[in-house]
């Protein structure tokens, strides 16, 4: 409650703070909270602040301890400086009040009437304010979760308005400002040095992630009557917002309605079709649109000229699907129906020069990725509609292309690849390829070591055959039978046969084994 209190009187009183009796300085309460606001000294760990409250010079006092910086224009620390002989604040004029703040309680006093020296003029701020007297300035635009680039595209966009509008208008950044960036402080600020206008406006994503918000308010900083400013806003695509912000003069009207000028009202331009499909459900598109909408259903077209419709329908993996032309009824409804039949759509790819390896979809492409075929190629289709391919050949430049690709018929798409000319960017590929081919060397050897591992096993498994069969003669020897004759000798051979062809056999599985496993571990090193 008492932070509360304190950053309500300390906001109030700032937003009043116009009349130059102390040195201009940016206030931080512990609390969190920013204003400008006048200071007039520190006394006995009391820091005194001025303003202009309802016609009267006000002063409040607030404990030292309850600041976090107060910072002139200059960048210099006031809160910690030497105290001075004298605190401005101890007097003032007789229309003067003073309001007191307890640190502990955070009660205020009742108003007093003392006079007092006013302290002296505030120190200036910097070239850019000392020059904007009489002008007009349009604030660059706060942007919020926006890429810079896009800010920057809408600030030049908006000056240019600004000139054909015939407005002598001065760009500022927000960097001009110093210490002073909030929208409250940069107004008064600017109406304190004289500034004419003011156009101060901001960029913030909207909700859905492929728009933005534009919104813009205007002051008139030398009429008193008017304390509010003029606001406009507009939603722009995030993909192509300066194309949508220049369709249909649609930012010229914004910048007319910030201005306070009523923009004049579109005239009704629009055509609609009707679409009807036996069966229902069907996607229908057009090349320039993409998919529009789900039959039976209405679309709007400016496209008084033939229009090419294609609907079609995916069920139990067979494509049904239905092409035809139409001319609109200009502002008015024209119906269609059509009738799916099967269909089996085709890309066929071409490319100049040929053998391109061929990417599906828009995902970067990776040493992992795998191509789909290469240069000239032709694939079935079985998802109509937007689809993004991506050619890459060594010694060219990589190529993206989103095409439309019909439910109907097959589509030749033929593209003449770019080669490289920047050695930096000849290098980085050559630098990719290389590790493509690693990256196969090493899958192939995975793959390869299955089979001397197979094979090695299969000699090991034989040598352990052979050393049974060797074992089960020896048993037979040990028998107490005539070790002279000629059968006991043949055993004997045999046994020692048995050994050895196991002992080779073990030796070249162990080996196969080895082989294999190396090959394993190399490949995946290589690989991963």
């Amino acid at each position: 409650m008492k932070k509360f209190l304190l950053t309500l009187i300390l906001f109030v009183f700032a937003a009043h703070a116009q009349d130059s009796k102390g040195v201009r300085a940016n206030v931080e309460l512990v609390s969190g909270a920013k204003q400008v606001a006048q200071f007039l000294g520190v006394n006995q760990d009391t820091v005194s602040l001025g303003g202009t409250i309802q016609g009267k010079f006000t002063v409040i006092k607030i404990a030292k301890n309850r600041f976090k910086s107060i910072v002139d224009e200059q960048g210099n620390d006031l809160l910690n400086a030497a105290p001075p002989t004298s605190v401005a604040a101890d007097s003032a004029a007789d229309s003067t009040a003073t309001a007191t703040v307890d640190s502990t309680a955070g009660s205020t006093a009742s108003e007093s009437a003392d006079s007092a020296t006013a302290p002296a003029e505030p120190l200036p701020y910097n070239a850019f304010l000392n020059s904007v007297d009489s002008k007009h300035i349009f604030v660059a635009f706060e942007r919020r979760a926006i890429d810079s680039a896009l800010a920057e595209q809408l600030n030049s966009l908006m000056m240019r308005m600004f000139q054909e509008s015939g407005i002598p208008t001065v760009f500022a950044k927000r960097t001009d400002f110093g210490y002073c960036r909030e929208s409250a402080c940069i107004k008064d600020s600017l109406k304190h040095y004289g500034a004419a206008d003011l156009y101060l406006g901001s960029i913030t994503a909207a909700k859905s992630t492929d728009s933005v918000i534009v919104q813009m308010t205007h002051y008139n900083l030398q009429d008193s009557t008017k304390k509010e400013g003029t606001n406009a806003i507009m939603n722009l695509s995030t993909m192509a917002a300066i194309s949508d912000a220049m369709s249909g003069d649609k930012f010229k009207n914004f910048v007319m309605t910030v201005q306070g000028a009523e923009p004049p009202q579109p005239k009704e331009k629009k055509s609609y079709i009707h679409v009807e499909t036996n069966p229902e459900g069907a996607t229908l598109a057009t090349e320039a649109q993409g998919e529009i909408c789900r039959t039976p259903c209405t679309f709007a077209t400016q496209d008084t000229n033939k229009v090419v419709l294609y609907a079609y329908w995916n069920v139990d993996k067979q494509l049904w699907g239905a092409r035809n032309a139409i001319v609109p009824i200009p502002f008015d409804t024209t119906k269609i129906s059509l009738k799916l039949k099967p269909t089996r759509p085709e890309l066929r790819i071409n490319t100049i020069p040929s053998n391109a390896e061929i990417f599906a979809g828009s995902e970067p492409v990776t040493i992992k990725s795998k191509p789909v075929g290469h240069t000239p190629d032709k694939f079935p289709i079985f998802e109509p509609g937007m689809s993004t391919i991506q050619l890459r050949k060594q010694g060219f430049r990589d190529t993206t292309i989103t095409t439309f690709i019909p439910p109907t018929d097959l589509t030749d798409l033929n593209v003449e690849l770019q080669p490289i000319t920047d050695v930096d960017e000849m290098h980085a590929q050559d630098a990719w390829v290389k590790q493509r081919k690693i990256r196969k060397i090493g899958i192939a050897l995975m793959g390869s070591s299955i089979a001397p591992v197979v094979i090695g096993g299969l000699f090991t498994y034989l040598a352990s055959k052979n050393y049974d069969e060797a074992d089960k003669i020896k048993q037979e020897l040990e028998k107490p039978v005539s070790s002279g004759g000629e059968h006991y000798q043949a055993k004997i051979k045999e046994n020692h046969d048995l050994v050895n062809k196991g002992k080779r056999e073990n030796i070249i599985g162990g080996t196969l084994i080895g082989v294999g496993v190396a090959m394993l571990g190399v490949g995946f090193v290589l690989s991963f």
